[in-house]
């Protein structure tokens, strides 16, 4: 229950199992407009309750039992809290839980620790209501501050009127003034939240024809906030709607936002920002899902690939050990010194490994395809987006045809299509070896003999199909090392 907005979002999930964000409605209900000396506004309360009774139908015709309602700055801060929690509890329907400011805080470090490998820096959450800022050391949350400066409250106390230079530059003095020294704050990485912060990645994507949709891990620099604050000062209110990626209902808050945002990060001295999709109702999820004293993944990006696999139902002894052989012939390789071993390399193969068929869950023709679709689309957070862009290229190359970038470009580094081949080839031929899903190959050795390579076979019984599909890749890896390969027999 935000300053701004009422979101409903539905988790499904098994625990230690797989877990999914099933369903998810919105309301942009305004509880802080027209707020003064904390007294709500009728027409704001009367959004507030509409949204509530909505919020409490739908989880009734659903049969969700399991309902936490949490409650933000402009309810934490209301003059008459009985009467508002009254309200905006849909009569008593819906169980309101009002969070202190640390409460707040923590509810989204868990959100951001949870879904990226932020280790030391420092977490932004802008709201309707407020600006909360977190120091992260060594993944543990070790201080936060909330000021009143959310998009709603500074739109209205700045910029209500027009988007004047003056207004502006009064706007970003107060912001200033009211952050005060961020000395408490170590530097490190930024991580930014927050329905505002997701608004202005959407339009910075659409303003440079972004090839992802995925804002969740987007790097948006303080030179992109700057242009779109231009953009949106030149225009009234009422037709900045028309700017892309910038909706209706935050059309008139956004660039106050962006004004907050741009100059809490001059404040911390930072120039870029790693946008985190998954805040606060994320962070009381994890809460619960987790069940720990302290709910964190200690691996962010292995759990971020199980999970997915687990959502599409991957055969997990099969995926595993293509994902051991896979990495057998790649430490093989890089101990005969065709390609560096970087251990990133290594993560990305294990990463495809474990997903490579979750395509099969659509259908087994193309699943390679289906699969590469499944990946980009459901997410890996934790990795960055051209990573992201790896796994899944190397998931839908890890049969038929060998890897070519295409659209994925503006993602990729120079260089990354060889590194893509060489690491589809190891997929490939792990693949083959287990193609008759027996585990019958134990393990692989990677022999080099003059400039060619020989790959030994520790079976477990008849390892002719494996031999016979694996053949097939001797080709394809001849173009990745510039060697012939040769398969030995098994032993």
């Amino acid at each position: 229950m935000g300053s701004n907005t009422f979101r409903l979002v539905v988790f499904r999930f098994r625990p230690g199992g797989a877990f999914q964000l099933t369903e998810e409605v919105r309301e942009g209900v305004r509880l802080s407009s027209g707020q003064v000396n904390g007294r709500l506004a009728e027409a704001a309360l009367g959004r507030a309750a509409r949204a509530s009774a909505l919020y409490a139908a739908f989880c009734e015709a659903s049969g969700i039992s399991e309902v936490d309602a949490l409650a933000t700055s402009a309810i934490r801060d209301a003059s008459e809290p009985e009467f508002v929690l009254q309200t905006v509890s849909a009569g008593g329907r819906i169980p309101v839980r009002v969070l202190s400011a640390e409460q707040e805080a923590r509810y989204g470090y868990l959100g951001a620790i949870n879904s990226t490998t932020l280790s030391d820096g420092v977490i932004v959450d802008l709201g309707g209501g407020s600006l909360q800022l977190g120091a992260v050391t060594d993944r543990l949350l070790t201080g936060a501050k909330s000021w009143p400066l959310g998009a709603v409250r500074t739109t209205e106390h700045f910029l209500a009127a027009d988007a004047a230079p003056t207004a502006l530059a009064a706007l970003r003095a107060h912001v200033r003034a009211t952050i005060g020294p961020t000395d408490w704050l170590l530097g490190g990485r930024l991580v930014g939240m927050g329905g505002s912060v997701r608004t202005l990645a959407t339009m910075a994507q659409r303003a440079e024809s972004y090839p992802l949709d995925e804002i969740h891990g987007y790097h948006m620099s303080r030179d992109q906030i700057g242009a779109l604050i231009e953009q949106m000062a030149a225009l009234p209110a009422n037709e900045r709607q028309r700017i892309a990626g910038l909706k209706a209902d935050r059309a008139d808050i956004t660039l106050a936002a962006a004004v907050v945002l741009d100059t809490a990060m001059e404040q911390l001295g930072m120039a870029t920002l790693e946008v985190c999709a998954q805040g606060l109702r994320w962070g009381a999820f994890y809460e619960r899902y987790l069940g720990s004293q302290e709910p964190r993944f200690p691996n962010v990006r292995a759990a971020s690939v199980l999970n997915v696999a687990r959502i599409y139902r991957y055969d997990r002894v099969h995926a595993e050990h293509v994902a051991e052989l896979a990495l057998q012939i790649f430490d093989g390789l890089a101990s005969l010194g065709l390609h560096s071993g970087d251990p990133l390399e290594r993560e990305w193969l294990w990463a495809a490994s474990i997903l490579h068929d979750i395509g099969v869950i659509v259908d087994y023709n193309d699943h390679h395809r289906h699969g590469e679709y499944l990946v980009m689309n459901a997410g890996l957070p934790g990795f960055r987006h051209r990573e992201l862009a790896i796994i899944g290229l190397l998931v839908r190359s890890h049969r038929k045809a060998l890897p070519t970038i295409g659209w994925r470009a503006p993602l990729m580094n120079s260089g990354d299509d060889t590194l893509l081949l060489r690491l589809a080839v190891c997929l490939r031929i792990a693949e083959q070896l287990e193609r008759g899903r027996s585990q019958r190959i134990r393990q692989v050795q990677l022999i080099a003999v003059g400039n060619a390579v020989h790959l030994r076979l520790g079976t477990n019984g008849d390892a002719s199909v494996a031999r016979w599909a694996a053949s097939s890749e001797t080709g394809a890896f001849a173009q990745a090392f510039g060697r012939p390969l040769t398969l030995l027999p098994g032993s």
